[in-house]
């Protein structure tokens, strides 16, 4: 061991005359470890969020969607669409939808719906609709055998059965609706009778429920089969647009898309939610800065801790010097004092908050709303290195800088004024 490395750690751990310098060093380090832990806690509980978020963005919305530059994408133009993007490197799976606004009826109430006509077996392979439907078992049970729980939306229906619809749960718990009820959906579209124009009305059959934990979507939308969704507005075999997967959804090269798709436009998840995404990205980098100033009071207080020590380690200091000790090894001697505190506070830290991270993971110690997580019944956390190398980084580095004043006050000290008593 180095000669400052030993002279600081017996400065630290040696019997002193005031037992409060003591008492404030590792309070101090304390400090450091409450405060990286917080960070580490809170961070990776953050980036469980933003995954869980991610996941339901792309579970019920494609990873980007072609639409025509205006009106709908007619039944011709279709396959020749398909063709052209099957020819795309990243792209992997494309599904037909149709998007309509209109109305649910049940029980005589009403609510405002967008309608959703999908293909069951290609909107599976785009999005991951299917892990959100809950086919009965009680509130928040998971489907049965989630790589089918689309089926019910078949069409035609077997026989004897009325076509199945999916609601979000906010919409069929406003509208009273329980699995196996039928429900009216009312078209914009109208047919022309002798008393005069009406809508046009479908009874569909309550098959399942879905829960994605997204504000206005699980409140509003509703899914059935596409050929029965053209029907009821007819379309005659048009789209809204194409639903598209691709092999990465966080790095899709939307301008490569665009090039090789001329007269269409193309919108990603990431455009369509970037308001929602820069949210939580400013919210971590608050709650960072928030959690950094609370850890710099721990910073204060070594700093307080050493000049404390500098004043009590005068006569100390004065020996050092009169054996031949120079400004930069009693300088250095301080220095490993902050160092020895930042280490301890900061692994310290590091180790209390992967332990509580596995303990959010493990043991259910914050009960989640039910339906505000779908895919997690605890509370999400998400470990990244990259986060972890940063506040354990930051931690040290600060503890280094703030160590720097008592340190040089320590290393001015004149050995002949502290001794001339003695």
């Amino acid at each position: 061991m180095r000669i400052e490395s030993f002279v600081g750690l017996r400065f630290l751990r040696s019997p002193r005359q005031t037992r409060s310098v003591s008492i404030v060093t590792w309070i101090s380090a304390a400090g450091v470890m409450l405060g990286v832990t917080a960070l580490i806690v809170t961070i990776s509980v953050m980036n469980g969020f933003r995954d869980n978020l991610f996941l339901a963005v792309t579970g019920t919305m494609a990873h980007a969607r072609v639409l025509p530059e205006a009106g709908d994408l007619q039944a011709d133009a279709l396959a020749g669409l398909r063709e052209r993007l099957a020819a795309v490197q990243q792209v992997r799976a494309t599904a037909p939808y149709l998007s309509r606004q209109g109305f649910l009826r049940a029980g005589g109430e009403y609510r405002a719906i967008v309608l959703r006509g999908i293909d069951p077996a290609a909107e599976a392979g785009v999005t991951g609709l299917q892990r959100f439907v809950r086919l009965g078992g009680g509130e928040g049970a998971p489907p049965p055998d989630p790589e089918h729980a689309l089926d019910g939306l078949a069409y035609p229906p077997p026989e004897g059965q009325r076509t199945g619809i999916l609601l979000g749960r906010p919409l069929a718990e406003a509208l009273h609706l329980e699995l196996g009820e039928d429900v009216d959906v009312i078209s914009t579209a109208q047919r022309i009778t002798p008393i005069g124009p009406v809508p046009l009305i479908k009874r569909f059959r309550l098959i399942g429920v879905f829960e994605t934990g997204l504000g206005g979507v699980d409140e509003v939308t509703a899914y059935a089969h596409l050929a029965i969704a053209q029907k009821l507005y007819r379309m005659e075999g048009a789209v809204s647009g194409l639903s598209l997967r691709v092999d990465d959804p966080q790095d899709i090269d939307a301008a490569a898309l665009r090039a090789a798709l001329p007269g269409y436009r193309v919108q990603t998840w990431a455009e369509e939610n970037r308001n929602i995404f820069q949210v939580m990205k400013l919210e971590k980098l608050g709650v960072f800065l928030i959690l950094t100033l609370i850890i710099l009071v721990a910073f204060f207080n070594i700093i307080a801790s050493l000049v404390m020590q500098v004043l009590e380690k005068r006569k100390a200091i004065a020996v050092l010097k009169s054996l031949g000790a120079s400004n930069s090894l009693v300088r250095r001697v301080f220095f490993m004092q902050g160092v020895w505190i930042g280490v301890v506070g900061t692994l310290g830290g590091l180790g209390l908050g992967l332990l509580t991270c596995w303990a959010l993971v493990t043991f259910n110690l914050v009960p989640l709303p039910e339906g505000v997580f779908p895919l997690a019944r605890r509370l999400p956390v998400r470990i990244v290195p990259l986060d972890l190398a940063v506040i354990t980084g930051s931690s040290f580095l600060i503890c280094l800088l703030v160590t720097l004043y008592p340190a040089t006050a320590a290393a001015r000290t004149r050995p002949v004024e502290n001794l001339r008593n003695e």
